[in-house]
């Protein structure tokens, strides 16, 4: 089954046309990367993200375990040409194990390809990512990152409580160094904020659900 998965992403390579460079890809990514990690089974994520003059809107679905498909529109500001729209593919080939076995999938975004493995780093609780791209649609042929998740936790201040929903802060390295952290809420909703290059912002929205 795998065998088929991988070849039905080599042919979408070669049919679907070159847009442009891949932004959000949604809820398994840190900010311009993608990680080894696939949507569950039934598995619905709706994602938007604002990159300087560029809008994304993206839905993706976990099709089975290890297998997740979407699409993604692009928006480019004060451009006359109607929107792009681009599909995306990834599979788990490996999964990851309590040895030195990272997760490693392969996907498509585009007609790029790339591989990307994550691996969480005990005791510390951060998951490192490292990947190659056959193109520029990650930015850079070669990406690193590294993200850490802050579990949930209430404080206490007089008669209110304040709840801070589980946090993901991001570092990556995909030709220029990018900063993100994602709030994510009980009710399957997400904020993220980030910059670019140090220098540019973005942020983001997301829904994520199982169907």
């Amino acid at each position: 089954m795998k065998a088929k998965l991988i070849v039905f992403l080599l042919v979408s390579v070669l049919l679907v046309p070159s847009i442009v460079n891949a932004g959000s890809l949604g809820a398994n990514s840190l900010i311009t990367i993608p990680t080894a990690d696939t949507l569950d089974s039934s598995e619905l994520n709706l994602n938007y993200q604002h990159f300087d003059s560029l809008d994304f809107v993206l839905t993706s679905y976990g099709l089975r375990e290890g297998v997740e498909l979407g699409a993604a529109v692009i928006s480019i500001d004060g451009a006359n040409d109607d929107n792009e729209v681009y599909p995306m593919v990834k599979v788990n080939l490996f999964k990851e194990n309590n040895n030195y076995q990272p997760e490693v999938s392969l996907g498509v975004i585009d007609d790029s390809l790339y591989l990307v493995a994550s691996k969480s780093i005990s005791p510390y609780g951060f998951r490192a990512h490292v990947g190659i791209a056959d193109d520029n649609e990650i930015t850079d042929k070669a990406f690193v990152g590294l993200s850490k998740v802050l579990n949930p936790v209430s404080i206490s201040t007089g008669d209110n409580e304040i709840s801070i929903p589980t946090t993901t802060l991001m570092a990556e390295y995909n030709d220029q160094l990018n900063l993100g952290v994602d709030f994510a809420f009980s009710s399957g909703i997400s904020v993220n904020l980030g910059v670019l290059d140090m220098d540019d912002f973005t942020f983001g929205l997301g829904f994520k659900n199982r169907f």
